[in-house]
C-alpha cells in the first residue's frame, strides 16, 4: 500500500511539473469524484472498529462564487467492518457466551460544503484548498455475536473539515487530480457508541459541468 501511495504522489508531482498554470473561474460548476480510505479515531477505533476501511467514495457538486470561494453539496459513503476472534462475552447478569464478534458500521454523510482556495486569483500549477461542511449522516450500525444480531439505523449530526490540493491535467485545464484529507465528526450515541469520528484520505478528479 505504501508503494502505491508513493507512486500516486510521484504521478501527481509529475503532472504538477509538466502541467500548465490555471486559476479558478467565477460562475462555474464543478464536480468532484473521489475514492476514500477511512480510519476510525477515538472511541470508535478503541471500542468498535480499529481497522481502516478501503470501501468508500463520494462526490461534491460545487459552485464557484468567485475565484477563491466555492459552495455546494457533498455526498459520501464509508463502510467499516471488523471481525474479532472467538472469545467469551458477558450477555447479561451471570450470563456469558463464547462467540465470534463482528462489528459493521456504514456511514452516508450528506453535507452543505464550502471550499476556500487561497491561490484562486492566481495562475498556479497547484491549487491548495481548505474546506468545511455541516449536515447529517445516515448510519447503519450492526453487531453480530455468534448467531445473535443487534442493529440500528438512524440519522446523526455530522460535520467535516478538510484540506488538500488540486492539480490540473494540463495548461489552462479546468479538470485535474484531487488529493486531500478530511476529519469527520459524528457524535453518534447508540448501542454503547459515543461517536463515529474518523479521518479519510481521498484521491479523485474534478471536472467542470459548465
Amino acid at each position: 500500500m505504501k508503494r502505491n501511495i508513493l507512486m500516486l504522489m510521484a504521478g501527481i508531482l509529475a503532472v504538477a511539473i509538466t502541467g500548465g498554470e490555471v486559476k479558478a473561474q467565477s460562475g462555474t460548476v464543478k464536480l468532484n469524484l473521489y475514492y476514500n480510505y477511512g480510519l476510525p479515531t477515538g472511541s470508535f477505533k478503541s471500542d468498535v472498529i480499529s481497522n481502516g476501511s478501503p470501501r468508500g467514495g463520494g462526490a461534491d457538486i460545487l459552485y464557484n462564487i468567485d475565484p477563491t470561494w466555492a459552495a455546494g453539496l457533498s455526498v459520501a459513503f464509508q463502510d467499516f467492518y471488523q471481525k474479532y476472534p472467538r472469545a467469551v462475552y458477558n450477555t447479561g447478569k451471570n450470563e456469558q457466551i463464547s462467540a465470534v464478534l463482528s462489528n459493521s458500521v456504514q456511514s452516508t454523510p450528506i453535507l452543505a460544503k464550502v471550499v476556500f482556495n487561497p491561490l484562486g486569483r492566481q495562475r498556479s500549477v497547484v491549487q491548495p484548498y481548505v474546506s468545511a461542511g455541516v449536515g447529517f449522516s445516515m448510519i447503519s450500525d450492526k453487531q453480530y455475536l455468534g448467531q445473535f444480531e443487534s442493529s440500528d439505523a438512524s440519522v446523526a449530526f455530522a460535520s467535516q473539515i478538510g484540506a488538500g490540493v488540486q492539480v490540473p491535467f494540463g495548461k489552462l485545464s479546468n479538470s485535474g487530480l484531487l488529493l486531500g484529507a478530511n476529519y469527520n465528526l459524528v457524535p453518534y450515541s447508540k448501542n454503547d457508541l459515543s461517536n463515529l469520528n474518523s479521518i479519510d484520505f481521498r484521491v479523485g478528479v474534478y471536472l467542470p459541468l459548465r
